[in-house]
């Protein structure tokens, strides 16, 4: 029985983790489950587009990529609105018109229509992340942020745990469905927002007359976001490329694969926020080196022929390497970012994810189809070792101008 202290201490570690984050920053963290809840468009977009279609995983892989084009400017869009009409505004706004436009593309039948419908796509529903992210970010004091953004990305999760594998069941009946579940978790959000938080206004500083800096000024930050983009080259993969591999080489079906895509947000639920609590001391950077050396280690696993055990195994240490890098990256990023410019500062880091959408899907599609999939999973694994290194030289840049 000594085990059970020891598991009366978990538990305990387990729920402090969540304690201290005040209400509006659950309701901002609602708001983002329910929106996640329906993301069931964009993981089965490209069996959609060669099911529907007939694209092959390279071609699906270029019209994804104007999905990413659409969200590079919705996310630099986002940041600078967030900054100018205040994030709460801007999110009850594009999730308004993602709303929408998801419905409109239940039309939609014409293939050269359809990429224009989803460059659209990416840039309404991606404007809402930077101003999701500085809400929560400025919803409590800097002391709580990295665990204020750790449990948006826990009600992240959570909706992604349940979007993809509810999808799976829907793309059986008809992919039009998916659409129209994913708009209306979109529409419901934004009601949310509004009906909660539409009198709460963050102040955002007005820039000071003497300072002519922009985002792109800052090295320090622009190394930073351009190691992201390696570490999601890679970790991005899991999302598309990956889906059709479990496809073709399994020859498992969509509810199968809804499932296996769900075993990293279960775990990102149940082990994100613990982590970060436990880690909250620590320097950031170096955290989000580790992060990224461990994601690209998750792919290699899949190159052993281990089966299904073998892609359990790479979800598992991929949902360690997400834990590690992503919410000490982001919390970094706020507080990096001059006050009159969180909003900017948050939209380039969004952005980063949208410009590994334009690349990842494009890129791991065509070396999927010329080399085949082993070639992908060692250019991952690359992908993670340059992007460790990346914020290593980073944190030293930060020291070094510090100092």
């Amino acid at each position: 029985m000594r085990f059970l202290p020891r598991l009366h201490r978990l538990g305990a570690h387990w729920r402090d983790s969540f304690r201290g984050l005040p209400a509006t920053t659950w309701l901002l963290c609602l708001a983002a489950f329910v929106n996640r809840a329906g993301a069931m468009v964009v993981p089965f977009l490209s069996l959609y587009l060669g099911e529907r279609f007939g694209y092959s995983v390279g071609e699906a892989g270029r019209l994804l990529s104007l999905y990413g084009v659409g969200a590079i400017c919705g996310s630099v869009l986002g940041g600078r609105l967030a900054d100018l009409l205040g994030p709460v505004r801007v999110q009850i706004v594009t999730l308004s018109l993602t709303c929408v436009w998801m419905l409109m593309l239940t039309q939609v039948e014409d293939p050269w229509l359809l990429a224009g419908s989803v460059f659209v796509l990416g840039l309404v529903n991606d404007a809402f992340r930077p101003g999701n992210i500085t809400a929560v970010a400025s919803s409590c004091e800097p002391a709580l942020r990295r665990k204020a953004l750790a449990t948006n990305r826990l009600a992240l999760n959570a909706g992604w745990a349940i979007g993809p594998t509810v999808g799976g069941y829907l793309a059986d009946v008809d992919f039009r469905w998916l659409f129209v579940a994913d708009g209306a978790t979109c529409g419901l959000a934004a009601l949310l927002i509004w009906i909660f938080l539409r009198r709460w206004r963050p102040e955002v500083p007005a820039r000071p007359a003497n300072d002519a800096r922009r985002v792109w000024h800052d090295g320090t930050f622009v190394l930073a976001m351009a190691s992201c983009v390696l570490y999601l080259l890679a970790f991005l993969q899991y999302f598309s490329t990956e889906s059709r591999w479990l496809a073709d080489t399994f020859g498992y079906d969509k509810k199968t694969i809804g499932w296996l895509l769900a075993i990293n947000p279960v775990l990102v639920v149940l082990l994100e926020l613990p982590f970060v609590h436990a880690l909250r001391e620590r320097q950031a950077l170096p955290i989000v080196a580790l992060g990224a050396a461990v994601t690209g280690a998750a792919f290699l696993l899949l190159l052993p022929p281990l089966g299904a055990a073998g892609v359990v195994l790479s979800m598992t240490v991929l949902t360690f390497g997400e834990i590690l890098q992503m919410p000490p990256l982001g919390a970094w990023v706020h507080d990096r970012a001059p006050a009159h410019a969180r909003g900017a500062y948050n939209g380039i880091y969004t952005g980063t994810f949208s410009l590994a959408f334009v690349l990842a899907p494009w890129l791991g599609g065509e070396l999927y189809d010329a080399a085949g999939p082993a070639a992908l999973w060692w250019a991952c694994g690359g992908c993670g070792a340059l992007s460790a290194l990346g914020f290593v030289v980073t944190r030293r840049w930060e020291l070094r101008r510090s100092a």
